[in-house]
């Protein structure tokens, strides 16, 4: 019997908030690691911090996920995104990305099939709903990325690492 639509639709969903729920752990497993000056460090005047990184995460997912999708107002200033100093501490960085990730996976959660084919004009790009969430997604899984090599260049050595080959597999490691 050959997979419906909907499953197919259901199954990228799972994958896909998959995907964040990860990349959420292992940011938070990041700042727990960090002191407040650590998580505003820019590596050169140009460069991003990861607070900067997490503002922007935030701001992208909200922006394509919930306001692109559903057609909610889009209050996002990105560019304050890059310019924030020492502007929220680690609590309140961490709760706007849980917020973020939990308001894109409930939007997740509501789409059909045809839904995801649906068109939206996001940050002035006509994408499906499906190209949406393909976007923001592995864009958030990138940015992940950079907070954690952040992370490990100001720590060094004393960086703990959050899974190894050795470890338990809780889903698959990104």
């Amino acid at each position: 019997m050959s997979p419906s639509a909907d499953d197919l639709a259901r199954e990228a969903i799972r994958e896909f908030q998959h995907l964040l729920a990860q990349s959420l752990r292992k940011i938070r497993h990041c700042l727990g690691q960090l002191k407040q000056e650590q998580i505003w460090w820019r590596p050169e005047p140009g460069l991003n911090s990861i607070g900067n990184l997490i503002l922007h995460l935030s701001g992208n997912l909200n922006q394509w996920a919930v306001s692109g999708i559903t057609g909610a107002h889009d209050a996002r200033q990105r560019e304050a995104e890059f310019q924030a100093e020492q502007s929220h501490n680690r609590d309140e960085l961490l709760s706007l990305l849980e917020q973020s990730v939990e308001r894109a996976s409930a939007v997740f959660q509501t789409l059909s099939a045809a839904d995801l084919l649906e068109s939206r004009t996001i940050q002035g790009f006509s994408v499906s709903v499906l190209g949406a969430m393909a976007h923001t997604v592995p864009h958030f899984v990138g940015h992940t990325h950079q907070i954690i090599y952040l992370t490990r260049l100001q720590l060094g050595e004393k960086y703990q690492f959050d899974w190894s080959p050795d470890a338990e597999r809780n889903g698959v490691p990104i």
